[in-house]
């Protein structure tokens, strides 16, 4: 998988099969966005059915919707449908629409416009799509298919615990000879029979999968981990009122370098919750033989180096977590800032750029040095603020550019991005921010 390329999990069954739950549940573990494409059929099926269509009317279907105007959106990873300006979303679970959603979806007008905007999405984010074609119609290209079903006595029960009243087989006999998209397991997709199994089970299932086609993994926190990502995020907003602006353009999936300032101790735990999945972390080597914290940092993903010279080994070991698949947190700068003003940024960061091709997350965290300084000590009531930048991606332009300092020249460029980056105008004094993104380029 290409850095920087959107990927997309086909998951296609029949009703009750449980690849909803399955689906959703996968693209919370992938870090992917979430996309029902029922949710698209039954939003046109309510809309049908608001203006008195007969559902079985083709015709009368074409003709409606033929100036219909679908606006779909991913909302915290999951989709969100307006329908004429309308959210449909209290009412795509009625009864009206579960009866009527079969046929309506048989439409090929229907299927086309659903397709066109699944589409339009993955071109946006990288998607976890459960339905009954996309393997085989809407995404036929991507490797990762999954064909998720069950025996029909078990589909059957699962159903009517949901409380929907309509049928299962007849739905199936829809669905399956439907002159359009029909549902059918495609030729290479993976089936999974969950009658027996739990959710977890068969998303362990799919993930293996997954890793066998190289597909990068999130890792799982751990927890240790897991307790320091959510306590380092609960006591910096209580004493440091912390907060995260942009983190919507944080890269969850796949090798990435987060670049940030280092202004503090509290730097790499709070970086880390610009992430939803675990990170790696650079740290001294001396800290592994502290006695209460040094046992636990390797639990916590923190990578040894020794900064008083060039650690050949840290160097390697970041690259080989990167081509892994997983993210890694990298101070350009090398140390703290002794005085709280952005410093030039060391080769190193370019190096591990022109060796992985990872993209570059740059972020700027503001307040950090005031709460707790180099030699000092800590201070309650300044607001700590990370801001998350634009992804960088590099090519090899990028690299044959930099002439013979090309390490160097890459590592500016992530500088001058976190340099570029600025809280919000309304709270932050213009003067002093100035000076502080000034004083990179006086070095």
């Amino acid at each position: 998988m290409v850095a920087g390329v959107h990927c997309v999990v086909a998951i296609d069954g029949p009703a009750a099969s449980g690849k909803s739950s399955v689906a959703r549940e996968l693209a919370r573990r992938l870090g992917f966005a979430y996309l029902n494409s029922g949710a698209l059929y039954r939003a046109i099926t309510w809309y049908l059915l608001q203006r008195g269509v007969d559902p079985r009317d083709r015709a009368a279907i074409v003709q409606t919707i033929g100036s219909v105007r679908l606006n779909c959106r991913i909302e915290a990873n999951e989709l969100r449908v307006r329908i004429d300006d309308v959210d449909p979303t209290n009412h795509l679970r009625d009864d009206p629409v579960n009866r009527a959603v079969s046929p309506v979806s048989t439409v090929p007008e229907v299927r086309q416009i659903a397709t066109a905007e699944m589409r339009r999405c993955a071109k946006e984010r990288s998607l976890v799509v459960e339905g009954r074609d996309i393997g085989s119609v809407v995404f036929p290209g991507t490797p990762h298919k999954f064909y998720i079903d069950a025996a029909p006595d078990v589909r059957s029960r699962r159903r009517a615990a949901e409380g929907f009243l309509d049928e299962i087989a007849a739905r199936d006999r829809v669905d399956s000879s439907r002159r359009a998209s029909p549902l059918v397991v495609a030729d290479d997709a993976h089936v999974i029979d969950t009658s027996n199994l739990t959710i977890d089970e068969v998303v362990d299932q799919i993930l293996a999968r997954l890793r066998k086609e190289h597909l990068p993994i999130p890792r799982r926190m751990n927890f240790y981990y897991w307790l320091g990502y959510h306590l380092s995020r609960m006591l910096a907003r209580v004493f440091f009122g912390f907060r995260i602006i942009h983190r919507e353009r944080m890269i969850q999936r796949g090798p990435v370098i987060l670049a940030m300032n280092h202004q503090s101790y509290f730097d790499p735990p709070l970086a880390g919750n610009a992430s939803d999945r675990a990170i790696y972390f650079l740290a001294k080597k001396s800290l592994l033989r502290a006695p209460v914290l040094g046992p636990i940092l390797p639990k916590l993903n923190v990578i040894p180096v020794e900064l008083e010279k060039t650690d050949r080994s840290a160097l390697k070991a970041v690259i080989r977590i990167l081509r892994d698949g997983h993210a890694v947190l990298v101070f350009p700068e090398g140390s703290r800032t002794p005085d709280g003003s952005l410093q030039p940024a060391l080769p190193g960061l370019g190096l591990i750029i022109a060796k992985t091709r990872a993209p570059v997350v740059p972020m700027r965290i503001f307040g950090a040095f005031d709460a707790w300084p180099i030699g000092g000590k800590i201070r309650l009531g300044p607001r700590i603020t990370i801001v998350v930048g634009e992804p960088i991606h590099f090519s090899d332009a990028d690299l044959e550019r930099g002439g013979r300092d090309v390490y160097g020249s890459l590592s500016r460029r992530v500088m001058d991005a976190i340099a570029a980056l600025q809280l919000p105008a309304a709270k932050v004094d213009n003067r002093v921010a100035q000076q502080n993104s000034a004083s990179i380029l006086q070095q």
